[in-house]
């Protein structure tokens, strides 16, 4: 084992803040399609129905889900077969492309229905890369940190995520501010993506630049090579699996139902305007990009597991009065509503990226985190904008997104109580 020493402090933080910026990076490219949804909705899916039009465009945003797993499958197995640098280096690039691509890809009007088959391959592009990220960074900060600050360390990795958000909020608020809504229709939607361009290379650099994880190169080669990390996932490893499959769903849902899908409801639901869907989201974003480092701090006096059971309580008791203050009408009130959801938000993202890598060792941790965020991700975070706004528009309550972040956090504090009735101590919550 390497010993900590001030050079070893030295390196662990260089190497958080690179792959933290990647991470900020891959979530500023996917979540961007998820703030201009409104609006590619009508370049890509014209209907009569907006509703309809909506819901094929979160049907595409979905569809990036669906191979999360095989990219997490491949990034992981490259994460702990050739090293957590190859494999963030890998997803990082086929991410920037993937965006940059879609920033010029013709709409419905100028090649008809391939304009929507080019951006689900692309979407799926996407999601294939960010299926690789979270495995790859998690692993690969926690592996650099010292044990007393891996908490605050790894929570940097939702921290900038949300940062990333804000960014694509910021750009889809800028756009739809001072870009014509024909030309927002036309090319202003286009502008989002083409950032990606500058900041993906940027990214690229720098993560070349990095070295890879001691506990990584102290790992007996003939043990890389020659094993097959998925194959010894199933095997020996099921359990911690499915706990991670269980902490994932419920935050990827409050990801994308909370954070996500909130910018299209506040304006295809509440009839704020876009500009002003996009400005709530974004100081909303801040506000948690600000929380959730203080919660990783939190989890390193009181343990990731236990800001996890907060984080669910918070769920419960928080949700419905946010969403009913985002429902009065007043840009300031549904500031202040998605404000006090962020609380609930940032205690999840801090508790569950920490708790993730320590449920393997280092030969699968990679696969596993990756894989098993990535069902999450699936379940949570690819169904959830799909389900609220099917729901919206079948019950006529504007309150079924709160609904459906209450619903989870209860089931994420039934999982958590379940455990701690299974244990003598709370260090083991869920292991």
């Amino acid at each position: 084992m390497t010993p900590v020493t001030d050079e070893r402090r030295r390196k662990a933080k260089k190497a958080t803040a690179v792959a933290a910026f990647g991470t900020f990076i891959e979530y500023y490219d996917f979540s961007v399609y998820g703030y201009v949804a409104a609006t590619l909705s009508i370049v890509f899916f014209p209907s009569d129905n907006p509703t309809v039009s909506l819901l094929n465009t979160f049907l595409v945003f979905g569809s990036a889900f669906v191979v999360r797993p095989l990219g997490a499958l491949f990034f992981g197995r490259l994460g702990d077969r050739a090293g957590r640098r190859v494999s963030l280096v890998a997803s990082i690039g086929l991410m920037s492309l993937a965006a940059a691509l879609t920033g010029l890809l013709p709409g419905y009007a100028t090649i008809g229905v391939g304009a929507p088959i080019l951006l689900v391959i692309l979407r799926m592009l996407q999601g294939f890369s960010t299926g690789g990220e979270i495995g790859g960074a998690a692993s690969y900060i926690r592996e650099w940190a010292p044990k007393d600050r891996r908490s605050l360390y790894i929570s940097f990795i939702p921290g900038v995520g949300v940062l990333g958000k804000a960014c694509a909020a910021g750009m889809a608020a800028l756009a739809a501010s001072l870009v014509p809504e024909d030309s927002m229709e036309a090319w202003g939607w286009r502008l989002p993506f083409l950032l990606a361009v500058p900041l993906g290379l940027l990214c690229l650099y720098l993560r070349l630049k990095i070295e890879d994880t001691p506990e990584f190169r102290d790992t007996d080669v003939t043990e890389r090579t020659n094993r097959k990390p998925l194959k010894e996932l199933m095997a020996d490893h099921r359990g911690p699996l499915t706990k991670v499959m269980a902490i994932s769903t419920v935050q990827n849902v409050g990801t994308y139902v909370g954070t996500v899908f909130v910018a299209s409801y506040l304006s295809t639901v509440l009839d704020f305007s876009k500009g002003q869907a996009a400005t709530i989201v974004l100081l909303a974003v801040l506000t948690a990009a600000v929380f959730i480092p203080l919660c990783g701090q939190l989890g390193s006096r009181l343990g990731g597991k236990r800001v996890l059971i907060v984080s669910y309580i918070a769920y419960i008791a928080l949700t419905i009065p946010s969403f009913l203050l985002m429902g009065r009408g007043s840009v300031g009130l549904a500031i202040a509503g998605l404000v006090l959801g962020m609380v609930p938000y940032a205690l999840c993202q801090a508790g569950t990226y920490t708790v993730m890598p320590e449920f393997f060792p280092v030969q699968v941790r990679n696969t596993g985190v990756a894989f098993g965020h990535s069902i999450g991700a699936v379940i949570g975070g690819g169904a959830g904008p799909y389900v609220s706004t099917w729901l919206i528009d079948a019950t006529g309550s504007t309150l079924v997104p709160a609904y459906i972040l209450v619903a989870f956090g209860l089931f994420g504090l039934a999982l958590a109580l379940g455990a701690v009735r299974r244990s003598s101590s709370a260090d083991h919550l869920y292991t």
